[in-house]
């Protein structure tokens, strides 16, 4: 029975060296390596996208959500496995000390990412439910390329050209490998190959600033229900033009954002008439949580984490905000003065944006319907 087509993103993420590495070594220790490597990414899959099939060395999704077009959410997604599966098999390779030739091997396994954009429909095969479309045969296709050989890239990020029309980045091909492959029956596809081991080294190396709910806070964590996914919550509070909007500032200006896209060390300027407030991303895991750098005045600064918690329908925003940092003795002294006020503005500041995300996000679950 076939369902409606529908159009969105597709995406395979697939672990290369795979067949090798099965046919290498001991059975028994390549499943266990291979299982846990597919249970670090995962959940990362079932956070952002809805996976469709498993197929051995690889896992297809797919995501419809109408609310992620015009932005980097598939990029963040794809980063994020990758830098999973890289951690896990990292810790893996640390905490063994078996010889055996699967742990031996293991170093070999790697991981790729393909995203494409198109329209496919549901179908069901025999009690199985399948994607299938020529948009759904051309990502499969793109998984036979001479990548490798042009780039000298793996692992790597490949997003084809209808992928980022569809995210509306027109710069994300600058100092990135813009190639194109001809198929059979199906022609020739333009797409962008990103070095994926580049984005874990700097995943690695960066500092990560989460505030925990135990930390010393400047008030207690305040949350909400909305009535979105985790991935839409997320959107809400990161996408330029929705977060001017929660934030009922008159203007939001973005600077140091890297090819189009939004990451570590992206500053977002609200403007509220003639007060600028300046905020710097610090650290971020799509769908999870974001935090931020909020500078004040005299030098001083404090910092946020907001995180999307899934549940069952919607989820649930956390923000929380550390104790005001200063950067001396006399710092010191202008925190404490300040601090009374700046806790009370901020408090009701985050209460109201809270409100406007859960209102935006009614306002977008009404028009899907």
């Amino acid at each position: 029975m076939l369902s409606e087509s529908r159009k969105g993103f597709l995406v395979v993420a697939d672990i290369s060296g795979y067949t090798r590495f099965l046919a290498d070594t001991e059975l028994e220790h390549a499943n266990g390596i291979l299982k846990d490597l597919f249970d670090a990414i995962v959940p990362v899959f079932e956070n952002s996208v809805e996976i469709s099939n498993f197929m051995g060395d690889a896992i297809f999704a797919h995501n419809d959500d109408m609310t992620i077009l015009n932005s980097q959410y598939m990029l963040d997604f794809s980063k994020d496995v990758y830098n999973s599966f890289a951690d896990k098999k990292e810790l893996i390779n640390i905490n063994t000390s078996c010889v055996c030739s699967a742990c031996k091997h293991m170093k070999e396994l790697d991981l790729k990412l393909f995203v494409h954009y198109g329209e496919y429909i549901n179908q069901s095969l025999q009690g199985r439910q399948e994607l299938a479309g020529s948009d759904v045969n051309s990502l499969f296709r793109l998984m036979k390329n001479d990548v490798v050989e042009k780039t000298n890239i793996e692992p790597y990020l490949l997003v084809t050209q209808q992928a980022l029309d569809a995210m509306a980045l027109t710069d994300y091909a600058q100092n990135k490998h813009t190639l194109s492959q001809n198929y059979e029956h199906i022609g020739e596809i333009h797409f962008v190959v990103d070095d994926l081991s580049k984005h874990w080294k700097m995943h690695r190396e960066a500092k990560r600033y989460y505030i925990e709910p135990d930390d010393k806070l400047l008030f207690d964590e305040i949350s909400i229900e909305i009535n979105a996914s985790a991935q839409l919550a997320f959107l809400i509070y990161t996408k330029p033009e929705w977060r001017q909007r929660v934030m009922h500032a008159d203007k939001m200006e973005i600077f140091n954002n890297q090819s189009a896209t939004l990451g570590e060390g992206t500053s977002f300027h609200c403007h509220h008439g003639d007060v600028v407030f300046k905020m710097e991303i610090t650290d971020w895991q799509t769908s999870h949580y974001v935090s931020l750098k909020h500078m004040l005045p005299f030098g001083l600064f404090m910092r946020e984490t907001t995180e999307f918690i899934k549940k069952d329908k919607g989820c649930i925003v956390k923000t929380r905000f550390s104790e005001i940092e200063p950067q001396d003795f006399l710092g010191s002294i202008k925190a404490l003065l300040v601090r009374k006020k700046v806790r009370a503005m901020m408090a009701e500041g985050i209460t109201s944006v809270h409100d406007s995300m859960a209102e935006l996000a009614d306002e977008l679950a009404q028009s899907k319907h």
